[in-house]
């Protein structure tokens, strides 16, 4: 049967350990446990909806020219 091959953690050197500067993980250790990450601001709805206003002035546009010919 194979052996379990562990590393053991004292033949690691210092600067082979993975240091982890990722930005949540400085948020999770060093911030408080009830803190909140703020989400950023989103223009999402306003450019979702600019189809609708494009058809919404075509279609103005089209009841101006057919009130406009009578």
């Amino acid at each position: 049967m194979k052996e379990d091959y562990k590393v053991d953690p004292r033949k690691i050197h210092v600067d082979q350990r993975k240091k982890d500067t990722r930005r949540d993980a400085w948020d999770r250790d060093h911030m408080p446990a009830d803190w909140k990450k703020p989400a950023p601001k989103s223009n999402k709805q306003i450019s979702n909806a600019a189809p609708v206003f494009v058809f919404a002035f075509f279609y103005i546009c089209i009841l101006i020219m057919i009130d406009s010919a009578t």
